[in-house]
């Protein structure tokens, strides 16, 4: 058997505006915090429970006591039913969500759970006024547990307790934050992300718009593959020979290392029109998913002709520090897009 563990605010549900709105303005109204970074990413746990407590020691210099959580959380639920009440297309679902968890619900093959850093009461609310029904699907949430590590932990344990599975086979985590890929990078699950580009940024190598498509997510959920989490992924197109040829020796140098002293590297952003301007026609290429930690060579920021910043390694490329690579030729026109196994964006 195998598992599918869902977030919930932007992958299930296109919630994510309203709920940081009404949970900093619960802040606000119950303890006159005000001043908040929304950076989420950059706190230790991108969750309910781990942004408050943290929120509480950097403003009051203490945790939150159970009373305080308890009108926190009654406050913030009151606040997104009343914005439900003004403005009912704030809680609408991803496009395709709805019938694909009906779908999974029915496939012999798969289960499915929801590990959300969102506390369950107000995730509830948020899932109902969506149209979701999770009544039978095992739930985890920011109540479980203060990481996303270990709510993902709590979500894989209730569904071998409802599924009555020992282990599953595969477990595949979906979502739409850099703390989705840094959780599945951790705990060595595959991931897919949904929605955000620059997940590619951070490590993730397979990314659909929504679920609209529901064989091309069925298709992925197969092929899915585990993260390597790196806040500074940078990409490089070569020849498939040249990369075959450094997997013997065991390091990567391009013909520009010679010619100008450094190899060309972009960012996802970058990537599409660097090969129509400089690959355009060609087919037999590789896409080589760089790990810049891992680079030994020096690596520097320059600006290319155009005047846009690309990253350059000044030195051979040590082939560890290559995570993901894929096929990347040019289209019937002779130009390129991103390929669909990595993203599916149209």
């Amino acid at each position: 058997m195998y598992l599918v563990i869902f977030d919930i605010d932007g992958t299930l549900t296109n919630t994510y505006k309203i709920d940081e709105n009404c949970f900093l303005r619960a802040l606000a109204l119950e303890f006159g915090i005000f001043g908040i970074n929304t950076n989420w990413a950059g706190y230790k746990h991108t969750t309910d429970s781990g942004i408050t407590q943290q929120i509480f020691i950097e403003k009051l210099g203490r945790v939150p006591s159970d009373e305080e959580l308890v009108r926190f959380k009654r406050c913030f639920v009151s606040l997104l039913q009343e914005a439900f009440i003004d403005n009912q297309n704030l809680f609408s679902e991803i496009p395709g969500s709805g019938n694909l968890l009906s779908e999974l619900q029915l496939d012999p093959d798969w289960c499915v759970a929801i590990a959300t850093g969102g506390w369950s009461e107000s995730a509830k609310v948020k899932l109902q006024k969506a149209n979701l029904q999770i009544a039978e699907i095992p739930f985890a949430s920011a109540d479980d547990a203060i990481s996303r590590e270990d709510i993902v932990n709590t979500a894989i344990l209730k569904a071998k307790n409802v599924y009555q599975v020992e282990t599953f086979d595969r477990v595949v985590f979906v979502g739409d934050g850099i703390w989705d890929v840094k959780t599945s990078a951790n705990l060595n699950i595959a991931f897919i992300g949904i929605g955000n580009l620059e997940l590619i940024n951070v490590g993730a190598t397979q990314i659909i718009k929504d679920f609209t498509n529901l064989e091309v997510f069925q298709a992925i959920l197969k092929t899915a593959k585990i993260p390597r989490f790196s806040m500074n992924t940078i990409l490089h197109i070569t020849q498939r020979q040249q990369w075959e040829a450094a997997k013997l020796i065991g390091s990567y140098r391009a013909d520009s290392l010679d010619n100008e002293g450094f190899i060309h590297c972009s960012r996802l952003t970058q990537i599409v029109k660097v090969a129509n301007r400089f690959f355009k026609h060609q087919k037999d290429l590789v896409l080589l998913f760089i790990d810049s930690e891992k680079v030994q060579a020096e690596i520097r920021e320059e600006e290319a002709e155009i005047g846009e910043l690309f990253p350059h390694i000044y030195g051979e490329l040590n082939i560890d520090a290559v995570y993901q690579v894929i096929d990347f030729g040019a289209g019937e026109d002779g130009f390129f897009e991103l390929p669909q196994e990595v993203v599916d964006l149209e």
